[in-house]
């Protein structure tokens, strides 16, 4: 409709209201239409980012012109919000003004009194009649009773409601305005009272002293009660604002309509002096009239990442909000809740900092100040009384962290600020005229060139304030230091705050002192046995493991830093696991992708911090000098001194209580207790925590305590303890709900934490430190390590700290005081009961297991601790007790291990499959893989509908063959993998029609041409090359590191993806060890050999949606016809990312698992961060449906993909293609074993190392082979399930159901599997598809674009590739990705030959974002003006140059200080050059790798992570240069030496350039910098430049150079060696200048297409993998080492550099002489050097425990103990070895050594010795007096006997009498042994020192052997019967003697093979009768030795005879 052109109106005293004409008004919903809770859609995740922008007079002179340049700046950023399914449908757009007194004068009817005497009120009224007049009634009465009169109502407003979108239309309000003014009386609310929760303060005041308070408010404070008042009585009605000098009007539109719509705003006569603009980009389709900006006070363009956190907080502290200087007497509770619950971070932040500002104690600015500080606290230069103010203020508040650029106004006042890290831009003008113009991009409003005074932009942290008062700007450090000295906070902090550091005890004097302390107990000696016995049950109890201790606690330990991993995830979610888990690992960490930025906690560490306050708070509201007495800890991982100190500031007003964590089992056991817990259903687990909750509440009330410490000191054998997360987690919510949490501090002196996991939980649930004491015991374990426990302790609180902030930085957040509290977790599997009681608020899916299961799993680890069976579990001995290895890291295959998705009789098969293309082969795999799948994944939990489905035959199916069209490989990095794995990977997927990836790095171009037909040698393969194989692949990855990223590279793709996530790592950048940074990957990376890289997180191009989008524009413009594809990772919420991102254009989205990945990364990454793809899928499929945006974009997903089961699943629940990596690369031969960070690879896959790739023996087939058989199994399930295509089953989840025979129904799947077309609010926008059925409208990316012109410019350079000149085209900001196009078509033509400067264009304006983005060579952009972010982004071999206009210059401008291009310029660039004029914003040069660059001055970052090229900067310089920067060289212009004072990174060098002296790595530097200067002065008229080349060469000295070490030790090596310069040249990208005209000249153009004529690529150096030298050649190496073997042992190389060796045997002239073992002495440095070759693979063959597969029968721990041999740690080794095997001295003399025939090494060469290590250890355990007798410490009473003493019978009885049992062993021999005895040769295993000896040690330790007649059970020998003397007891008689009897006897009759030809020869002997005489003999005889001979045949028993 359009608004009637009469306004209707109310009068104060009016008592009806108009109606509105027509019945469709009443039909109009709310306008508010967000979907609700389905399926896995909620709408709590939406997020959204923006445009924002300011025009203002300063000396306040209102004009029509203001709101007309606000009118052109939201237009102008119509690309930085977006549109919705339907092209009319916009997000959100707002204005907010100075109210136009002189308009409302000439509109309203009714009289108004002086400006700011009255208030306006812009509502959102709902259209039905009825509920409008409720409202306008609750309006009118709240007025009255806060002592305001209504003056009148302009109801309805203006509006032309057609310029509407569809849905905007269905949503849209009744929008009215209300004025209001003082009135002379008040009616107190006295109603108010019942909305208190407080019983105390529900007392009525007086109604003459509440109207006599109330009439001494001010206006504002009055106009803010009533709107709090109105906002909390009435969910209909919303008030945009409110006050008496500003108003928002604001609406669901696109920028264009917001003019359109309010008819205000089109008058004419409607001006301003101020006007703030803001455009939303929300991540749905849903967005609400009331959440567009602004809001009352802020518009806000970010995120905040803490909101949950923050919310918490301000809950809390509501009831110490109990005045404030406003608001006198009057009780604050009741305008409470703050939160208004609008569903937005920018709301929320909006309430708190209304209601902070109407408090009255502080400006608007002050308020900002406070809750958006700067980085203060790594800030040495900052003033004193600066952090002083920000230090004393965090005591108050915590900041609300993330990206931001908040615009603030009261109308007396605005300013705008950014975040800490400054990742938001902000651009601002000053004119002539005392106009201040501020945008989100510069050039949104045309100002003319002589207009413009100053070009600033705000800074991190920095602020701009414009006080209207005094009619000028405020700059920062002025209106900082103002507020800052406004009171004495350094004296407030001096008086009340206490730092804990300063309170620190002396140190323990020696290990044993610190034991003591942390075990409470004496100690003598911290190596004392009787420590570990106290200190290994507790161990066990909470969940510490040999791999914990082994793989995580001891590398941090010995490195102070977290360790990596690799190869993803493969075991089941906690959730689905068969073990006791511990409740951390139900937890996710969520990260940050798309919508907000994860930070770099390595590069950007000086805006991070782990400093905070604890303790009790005050009132915020009114701040007093007590109010900092709070307790300042620098880390929250508290030593043993911190802890202590902490528990002794009694003295200082901080009293503690202790509070138990543990519960016994026997609690309550009286009946009426148990008939309460039977009724309340309450475990004693829950019992407990309540009680814990009402003990601290009391503590609190009673005792006044400031710190609660809830401890695990008392659990034991009685006491079973609680989790500290569960504790914890449901002590702090209950607080907040009491609204007691402010007045506490939270400390847990917690057993379980010993992961950074887990102490991320705890801080993120609400702890606020932690002091983690048995993990600090544990560190007594590590071993090898000659530290002293200080130093190990201070090492792993190091390496934690780190790796928190780590962790925090993923999400995007910057101080551990934000992060704690803000439940930045995903819960997977957790029942609601618990996280309603403990984790309120948090993210969860599928429901789960409640305190039952918790509780049960603690007695299952008390069991483990204390075992009820007895004082030991099977097989270990007192001695020989070790904490469980449960496999959690790698493979185990013994007693209770953890499931892993990858086994090696799956690897087996799949390889078989894929080899032989074996389908019966396939088949086996499958069933096999998909049984584990049961067990440990989501999908594993479904089973297709087969019953309800009507399938189809086989033949109607589509064939395989265009099924593994949807297949491609995923995205293993350049690098990771070794180039013939990557390459097989490529020509396998481009032979079935699907796609491979490069993954982050890059490709070599050599790659991009079609393969040479015929036979190619790749590692130990032959590969046949057919006609159109090319190994080029399809997908081109783009990361955060823009490591290769060129034109050609982009040019060269079918699909470019970006990736904002790893499912390995999400939130963090890729990392790549230096040992892989070699030869083409460093060539191609652009980086510098041998120096590791660990890539940006995905931040600085990537953070927000509306910067993605840019990033896509950039990339389609790159290459227009390639599909530009967006990797994300699976989480909660990821619907609402996905439907950003699909809005933000992107043609595909890649939902990857928490399972995948195969780089590098830390191990808590791997194990703790996103969820399963499943759930991912799911949940993005119901979302776009919901959006109306499914139709538009391709989902695929990958993370442990395997079979063709799985892919219909991911097709039922939404995907179209599916992405593999882990089972392509197991078909090439990969053996999972884990170790690819570590570039030992055996198989030659991922590693780099020439002589391990020779051993590669993957072929292309290989891959086909899988995945065809792959597409078979597919097939054949839609036809079960009646599809006939794919596309038809895409997001059926009607086809799956829960499987009711593997789970109990503990979890909901019911919302994965709700089908998205089914949801109830599907089809409310757009239209209900299941699949991308059209694609995105790309049009306007790239038709209306500057580059269609210049290629009609250059039209003859397209031709004949002659050099052309394009002068007088004008850009503004909404000409963005210039020339990117254009060299995109210019390679298409002539690659890069184009000589530089063959296409100039010489432009003017202001240019949008992305200015020469992957501008290619020969490609010479010249602007006059200014531009924006991304300024030559990937440049790419161009040539930029930047300068003011001509006309500013003329009429004095300074360039050199004035900002003139924006944030992150030259991101990514790898060549060409870069001539800037002016001040670079922040990052300037980030990722550089190869671009030669001259700016005049540059923000914080400048260089950050260069690893190549030139920078020089002609002025001053930011904080945190050169962080990261590992190649290239910066020079910075320091003519008073302050830069080379500063403290930069220990990576670089910081020197000067000497005129008369070239730096001996670099010697052509002053010749470069000359040119370079010369280049710029010429290219841009820099008078900077001017004046310094004016003086060269003397000006020289005055550059400092910075010069990163490794890359000049790089330099040098070449130049030693005669190598060529790794210094490239600027000549070949240098235009030519003007002064050379003849240069110019005589360039001459290529006449013929280069492309045309492929030549040969040129030998790039390195060294090919044939030629590789025979070094490490078998048989040549050395079998033992005795110097560098430690070295060998930590570069994990022994396998290559060694030979294998078995234990020595003695000569064979010696051994035909006796009887005595053929082994010689054993060699323990051999032994040693032998075990350095295990690999300890992740996924051990040899340690299979299934005898009919593979290794070892028994399980044994073969890597474990191989390891702790390699370190020399002997007994550990034994106490692994007999934690599995009885009689090691017996298998490793006689076992045929299957795992040595299953060894992984085998593959590629000898296996390791596993046997002689075996028999080595348990000999050196004899031979060291470990294996002495230990009987039982107790007897159970009961009797076994066991019938046969061979090695199963003895065996059984050692097992048997450990438990306690009388074991009794009959054999009928003449002696113990069996087998062992008479069935192996007394040279295999000697019976006198090994059999006789154990079974000595046996018998002494309780069990009873009878041999002979009198253990021959039931025989008759001798004609004697069954009761005669010597003869054993019957059958019967043992069953009556005994409990049970065990029959373990075994064969000594033999097969005799008569019809074997010979067998009557003599000397032929059945073995057995052989054995036995023989060995009968000799033990008859005594002797083994050549003495035998004298005795032997002789009859005669004694040898002495």
């Amino acid at each position: 409709r359009v608004a009637q052109k009469t306004n209707f109106f109310l009068r104060r005293d009016s008592h009806s209201l108009p109606e509105m004409a027509g019945s469709s008004v009443d039909e109009k919903k709310h306008w508010d239409q967000i979907p609700g809770k389905q399926g896995l859609y909620d709408p709590k995740n939406e997020s959204d980012a923006c445009g924002v922008g300011a025009v203002m007079s300063m000396k306040k002179i209102e004009s029509r012109k203001i709101l007309n340049d606000a009118r052109d700046m939201v237009v102008r950023m119509t690309h930085r919000g977006a549109k919705q399914a339907n092209e009319n449908d916009g997000d959100g757009v707002g204005i907010m003004l100075s109210i136009p007194d002189e308009y409302f004068r000439n509109t309203c009817p009714f009289a108004l009194p002086p400006a700011t005497e009255y208030g306006v009120g812009n509502f959102f009224l709902p259209q039905q009649s009825q509920s409008r007049n409720a409202c306008v009634k609750l309006v009118e009465r709240m007025a009255k009773k806060f002592g305001l009169k209504v003056l009148g109502w302009r109801m309805p407003l203006p509006v032309n409601s057609q310029v509407l979108g569809p849905y905007a239309q269905s949503t849209e309000p009744f929008i009215a305005q209300v004025f209001m003014a003082e009135s002379s009386t008040a009616d107190f609310p006295e109603d108010f009272d019942e909305m208190s929760d407080n019983p105390l303060r529900q007392q009525a005041r007086s109604h003459s002293k509440s109207s006599h308070v109330i009439a001494n408010y001010s206006l504002e404070t009055k106009l803010f009660l009533v709107r709090r008042a109105i906002s909390l009585r009435a969910s209909e009605l919303f008030i945009c604002s409110f006050n008496s000098r500003t108003i928002t009007y604001k609406g669901q539109f696109k920028p264009d309509q917001l003019f359109e719509y309010y008819l205000d705003l089109r008058s004419e006569q409607c001006t301003a002096y101020l006007a703030v603009v803001h455009s939303r980009f929300s991540t749905n389709s849903f967005p609400s009239w009331n959440r567009a900006h602004p809001f009352r006070r802020i518009a806000h363009n970010g995120e905040i990442n803490t909101l949950e956190g923050n919310r918490n907080q301000v809950r809390a502290r509501e009831a110490l909000m109990t005045e404030a200087q406003a608001f006198g007497d009057m009780t604050m509770e009741k305008f409470f809740p703050v939160d208004e619950d609008i569903g937005s971070d920018s709301a929320l932040l909006d309430n708190v900092v209304e209601l902070l500002l109407a408090a009255g104690n502080r400006d608007l600015a002050e308020v900002i100040m406070m809750v958006v500080p700067e980085a203060w606290q790594n800030a040495e230069h900052m003033e004193p009384e600066k952090r002083a103010f920000y230090k004393y203020n965090a005591c108050l508040m915590e900041p609300w962290d993330g990206p931001a650029l908040v615009a603030f106004t009261d109308g007396k006042q605005f300013g705008a600020t950014l975040d800490r890290n400054g990742l938001r831009p902000g651009r601002f003008y000053i004119t002539e005229d005392d106009h201040l113009i501020l945008g989100s991009e510069v050039g949104v409003v045309d100002v003319p060139d002589e207009l413009v005074s100053f070009k600033g932009r705000l800074r991190p942290g920095k602020m701009l304030l414009v006080d209207f008062e005094e009619g000028h700007l405020v700059e920062d450090a002025e209106l900082k230091q103002r507020y800052a000295t406004k009171k004495p906070y350094a004296k407030y902090l001096q008086d009340h705050s206490i730092e804990l550091k300063d309170h620190l005890g002396p140190e323990a004097k020696d290990d044993a002192a610190l034991v003591e302390e942390l075990l409470d107990m004496e100690v003598s000696d911290a190596k004392d046995p009787a420590v570990m016995q106290q200190v290994l049950p507790l161990l066990k109890y909470f969940g510490y493991t040999v791999e914990k201790m082994e793989m995580l606690i001891s590398p941090m330990v010995k490195s102070g830093h977290e360790p990596l991993g690799s190869m993803g995830q493969d075991m089941p979610l906690a959730c689905l696991s068969r073990l006791p888990r511990m409740p951390f690992d139900y937890f996710s960490q969520l990260f940050a992708q798309a919508t907000n930025p994860p930070i770099d906690p390595i590069r950007e560490a000086n805006v991070m911090s782990l400093v905070c306050p604890i303790g009790p708070e005050r009132n915020l509201l009114d701040p007093q000098p007590e109010s900092c007495h709070r307790v300042f800890l620098d880390t929250p991982v508290l030593c043993p001194r911190r802890f202590n100190a902490l528990l002794e500031l009694e003295g200082k007003g901080m009293p503690h209580v202790i509070i138990d964590m543990t519960y016994t089992l026997t609690e309550g056991c009286s009946a009426r207790r148990l008939a309460d817990r039977a009724i309340s259903k309450k475990s004693l687990l829950r019992e407990r925590l309540d009680q814990i909750c009402k003990e601290a509440e009391a503590a609190i009330l009673g005792d006044s305590v400031a710190f609660i410490v809830l401890t695990h000191r008392r659990a034991g054998e009685d006491r079973v303890p609680i989790c500290s997360l569960l504790a914890a987690g449901a002590l702090h919510q209950h607080l907040i709900n009491a609204k007691l949490r402010a007045r506490v501090a939270l400390v847990v002196e917690a057993a379980d934490a010993h992961e950074v996991h887990h102490f991320c939980c705890l801080l993120g649930f609400g702890v606020d430190a932690i002091f983690p004491y048995l993990c600090y015991l544990s560190l007594l374990r590590v071993r090898n390590c000659t530290l002293s426990m200080q130093t190990r302790v201070e090492n792993f609180r190091h390496a934690s700290e780190f790796s928190i902030l780590k962790v925090m930085s993923k999400m995007g957040i910057s101080c551990l005081q934000s992060y704690k509290g803000a439940q930045l977790f995903q819960a997977v599997g957790l029942g609601k009961e618990v996280l309603t009681k403990c984790f309120t608020g948090c993210k969860s899916v599928l429901n789960g297991v409640g305190f039952d299961a918790f509780a049960q799993d603690a007695l299952e680890f008390h069991k483990i601790a204390y075992p009820p069976r007895g004082p030991l579990p099977p097989l270990v001995d007192e001695e020989v007790e070790e904490l469980q290895d449960i496999g959690e890291y790698h493979f185990r295959s013994i007693h209770e291990s953890e499931i892993h998705m990858n086994t090696p009789d799956v690897l087996y098969k799949l390889q078989e499959a894929a080899r032989t293309n074996s389908a019966e082969g396939y088949k086996l795999f499958a069933h096999w893989q998909n049984k584990i799948t049961e067990q440990t994944e989501i999908r594993g939990q479904l089973e297709f509908c087969l019953d309800e489905c009507d399938p189809v035959p086989l033949e109607e199916v589509e064939p395989a063959a265009e099924i593994v069209k949807r297949f491609c490989t995923g995205a293993a990095s350049l690098g990771s993998i070794s180039n013939e794995a990557h390459q097989a990977m490529a020509i396998a997927m481009n032979r079935v029609g699907g796609r491979s990836n490069t993954g982050e790095g890059g490709e070599d171009p050599d790659r991009f041409s079609p393969m040479k037909e015929g036979q190619m040698k790749m590692g130990a393969a032959e590969w046949e090359i057919f006609e159109g194989d090319t190994s080029r692949s399809r997908i081109k990855q783009v990361a955060s590191g823009r490591f290769g990223v060129t034109a050609e590279y982009l040019a060269n793709a079918d699909e470019i993806q970006i990736k904002l996530a790893q499912g390995a790592k999400p939130g963090e950048g890729g990392e790549l060890p230096g040992y892989k940074v070699i030869g083409k990957i460093a060539e191609t990376r652009k980086a510098t050999p041998g120096v590791g890289l660990i890539s940006p997180p995905p931040h600085h191009d990537m953070y927000s949606i509306e910067d993605v989008a840019q990033l896509i524009r950039d990339l389609k413009n790159a290459n227009p016809a390639a599909r530009i594809s967006v990797k994300l990772v699976a989480r909660v919420g990821i619907g609402v990312i996905a439907s950003g991102v699909t809005k933000g254009k992107a043609d595909h989205l890649t939902i990857s698992g928490m399972s995948g990945g195969t780089g590098a990364a830390k191990w808590t990454s791997i194990k703790h961060c996103g969820l399963p793809w499943e759930i991912g899928v799911a949940e993005t499929h119901q979302t776009l449906v919901l959006n109306g945006l499914r139709d538009r974009v391709t989902v695929q997903t990958d993370g442990q993909v395997r079979t063709g089961r799985d892919v219909v699943m991911a097709a039922l629940l939404g995907a179209e293609e599916i992405a593999m990596t882990t089972a392509p690369l197991i078909a090439l031969g990969c053996i999972m074993m884990r170790k690819c960070h570590l570039n030992t690879c055996p198989v030659g896959i991922a590693t780099q190392d020439p002589v391990l790739r020779k051993k590669f023996e993957g072929m292309p087939e290989h891959v086909v082979n899988y995945l065809m058989l792959v597409a078979e199994e597919v097939r054949v399930l839609m036809a079960k399930l009646g599809f006939r295509t794919l596309d038809d089953a895409i997001g059926c989840a009607e086809a799956l159901r829960a499987d009711p025979s593997i789970r109990d129904g503990m979890l909901n799947f019911h919302p994965v599997l709700t089908p998205a077309h089914l949801l109830p609010d599907a089809g409310k926008i757009g239209q209900v598809e299941r699949r991308k059925t059209y694609g995105q409208d790309h049009f306007m990316i790239l038709q209306p674009l500057i580059d269609r012109t210049l290629l009609q410019d250059f039209k003859m350079t397209f031709r004949y590739g002659e050099t052309a000149v394009s002068e007088g085209r004008r850009l503004s900001n909404m000409h963005r990705t210039v020339g990117t196009l254009l060299s995109h078509e210019l390679y298409k033509r002539w690659g890069n030959t184009l000589p530089a400067g063959t296409c100039h264009a010489k432009v003017f304006g202001t240019s949008g974002q992305s200015f020469g983005a992957f501008t290619l060579k020969g490609v010479f952009l010249e602007l006059q003006g200014d531009s924006q972010d991304y300024f030559g982004k990937g440049l790419s071999g161009g040539a930029l140059a930047v300068y003011p206009p001509r006309g500013a210059l003329q009429a004095g401008f300074k360039a050199e200080a004035n900002i003139i291009i924006g944030n992150t310029a030259l991101y990514g660039a790898t060549s060409g050059v870069c001539f800037v004029r002016g001040i670079a914003a922040e990052r300037f040069g980030v990722r550089n790798s190869g671009a030669w660059a001259v700016v005049e001055g540059a923000g914080d970052h400048c260089c950050e992570y260069m690893t190549g090229g030139r920078v020089v900067v002609l002025g001053a310089v930011g904080d945190n240069v050169a962080a990261g920067m590992s190649g290239g060289i910066l020079w910075v212009w320091d003519p008073d030496g302050s830069f080379r004072q500063r403290s930069l990174p220990s990576s670089v060098d910081v020197g000067s350039v000497d005129p008369r002296s070239p730096h001996s790595a670099y010697p052509q530097e002053l010749q470069d910098l000359h040119k370079l200067m010369q280049a710029h002065h010429e290219f841009t008229g820099s008078t900077v430049a001017e004046g310094i080349l004016r003086r060269w060469p003397e000006s020289a000295s005055e550059m400092a150079r910075v010069f990163p070490v490794d890359f000049m030790k790089v330099a040098q090596e070449a130049q030693a060696a005669g190598q060529p310069s790794p210094f490239a040249l600027i000549d070949d990208f240098l235009p030519p200048l003007p002064s050379n005209a003849a240069a110019k000249e005589a360039r001459r153009p290529p006449r013929k297409n280069p492309l045309a004529l492929q030549q040969p690529a040129a030998p790039t150096g390195e060294v090919d993998i044939e030629d590789v030298a025979a070094i490490f050649k078998k048989g040549l190496r050395p079998k033992k080492v005795t110097e560098d073997l430690d070295q060998v042992v930590k570069n994990y190389r022994g396998f290559m550099t060694l030979d294998r060796a078995e234990l020595p045997k003695r000569s064979e002239q010696d051994r035909v002489e006796d009887f005595r073992e053929i082994l010689a002495r054993k060699d323990e440095q051999q032994i040693r050097t032998q075990a350095t070759r295990c690999m300890d693979c992740g996924t051990p063959f040899c340690h299979q425990s299934v005898t009919t597969k593979s290794g070892c029968p028994l399980g044994n721990l073969i890597p474990e103990w191989n390891q702790l041999i390699s370190n020399g740690s002997w007994h550990e080794a034994w106490r692994r070895l007999m934690s599995t095997n009885n009689f090691p001295e017996f298998t490793g003399r006689v076992c045929p050594a299957p795992c040595e025939g299953a060894c992984v090494l085998g593959i590629i060469d000898d296996p390791v010795s596993i046997k002689s290590v075996e028999l080595s250890i348990i000999d050196k355990a004899y031979e060291m007096g470990w294996m002495r007798p230990m009987p039982p410490s107790h007897r159970t009473g009961k009797k076994i006997a066991i019938v046969g003493s061979g090695p199963a019978g003895l065996a059984a009885a050692d097992q048997l009498n450990k438990k306690g049992h009388e074991v009794t062993v009959y054999e009928r021999s003449d002696r113990i042994g069996g087998l062992m005895m008479y069935g192996v040769p007394n040279m295999k295993a000697d019976k006198f020192d090994v059999v006789q000896r154990r079974v000595e040690i046996m018998r002494q330790e309780g069990i009873r052997f009878i041999c002979g007649n009198a253990g021959n059970i039931g025989g008759v020998q001798a004609g004697l019967t069954g009761d005669s003397l010597g003869v054993g007891p019957s059958a019967q008689q043992l069953l009556d003697e005994n409990e049970a009897v065990l029959l373990a006897v075994g064969a000594t009759v033999g097969r005799d093979m008569q019809s074997v030809s010979g067998r009557e020869l003599q000397g032929i002997h059945m073995a057995m009768d052989y054995l036995t005489g023989n060995t009968k003999a000799l033990l008859d005889g005594g002797v083994v030795d050549k003495g035998w001979r004298r005795w032997w045949g002789t009859g005669r028993t004694d040898p002495s005879e």
